[in-house]
């Protein structure tokens, strides 16, 4: 173990990031509304989803931003790539998850070396989620119970998925208002865009109406190569995605490999590589989002209410 020990936080508003940036430095990018909790989806591995997990984070947290991370993939790579040793870990989502009347959350969430960038990590134990839960009544609501205490500390949750469409990404999906998509910009990767799509339409059809598709990222991007390019000329041709593909495509670059082995963002290993630029201009699409979330949802609260009435 380390000599650095972990700080927990807990989930107490006197515990909540604050943000010294100048407002001059965010004020093109407004704290949302209510908060918004995002499934950082894809089935397949090696597509660079957690990477855009703790990047993005680490991103919309550095433009002022309050943002938690939630790790549900039982390699834990977004949580070790953040800083945290997994050797210190005492109580992880897990815990959280299986065992909520013995878990507090002051235990789970833990400080970030990023400022307004808080986890909830994951652990090894996640893989046994599913057989935990079976025969369980409500298992897929578990996540969503979890995280309704925070939803006046954080303006994000950020979840990172596991590379399957299992229990685990239902709980996610059913706990989220927003879903981003990670694509390798790779013909297999594309192959099984339809069936993440067909997964995200039936969890809104019979769990959460209120989830929406808000991005989709292209990963791995190499604008030198035809295959690149004609990958992200069939993403926009899907009528499904239009208006929520980012214009932020992340290009190739080994400093993200190197980040993620040095444990920390891309953004504080080398500011100036092509890793860094992208993740930064992506965040910014992400913050840009909130007025136009906030009044969407807004109307539709609206409409709702009509309706009742």
């Amino acid at each position: 173990m380390s000599d650095k020990k972990i700080k927990r936080v807990g989930a107490t508003k006197s515990n909540i990031p604050k943000s010294n940036i100048p407002k001059s430095e965010f004020k093109n990018y407004e704290r949302p509304k209510s908060i918004r909790i995002i499934s950082v989806c894809n089935q397949k591995g090696g597509c660079g989803k957690t990477t855009t997990v703790i990047n993005v984070a680490t991103a919309i947290a550095k433009l002022g931003q309050r943002v938690l991370v939630v790790d549900l993939d039982s390699q834990c790579n977004a949580t070790s790539g953040l800083g945290i040793e997994l050797s210190e870990i005492e109580k992880s989502i897990f815990e959280l998850i299986v065992e909520p009347k013995k878990t507090n959350l002051e235990d789970v969430i833990l400080e970030t070396q990023y400022e307004n960038l808080h986890i909830a990590p994951g652990s090894i134990e996640l893989s046994e989620f599913e057989s935990r839960m079976a025969g369980e009544i409500g298992r897929e609501n578990r996540l969503k119970k979890a995280l309704l205490p925070l939803h006046n500390l954080y303006d994000f949750i950020i979840i990172d998925t596991p590379p399957s469409l299992g229990l685990l990404s239902i709980n996610a999906l059913n706990a989220s208002n927003e879903v981003h998509i990670a694509l390798q910009a790779h013909p297999f990767a594309f192959d099984g865009l339809n069936l993440l799509l067909e997964t995200i339409s039936l969890i809104k059809e019979e769990l959460n109406p209120k989830l929406k598709i808000t991005g989709l990222v292209m990963t791995m991007f190499d604008s030198r190569t035809k295959l690149s390019r004609e990958i992200v000329d069939k993403v926009n041709s899907i009528e499904e995605l239009k208006n929520s593909i980012f214009k932020t495509c992340i290009r190739q670059n080994v400093k993200l490999a190197e980040a993620a082995k040095a444990r920390k963002s891309v953004l504080t290993y080398d500011p100036s590589c092509t890793g860094a630029i992208d993740y930064i201009a992506l965040g910014k699409e992400v913050c840009m989002q909130n007025i136009q979330i906030s009044e969407q949802r807004k109307n539709e609260n609206i409409t709702i209410d009509t309706v009742v009435i």
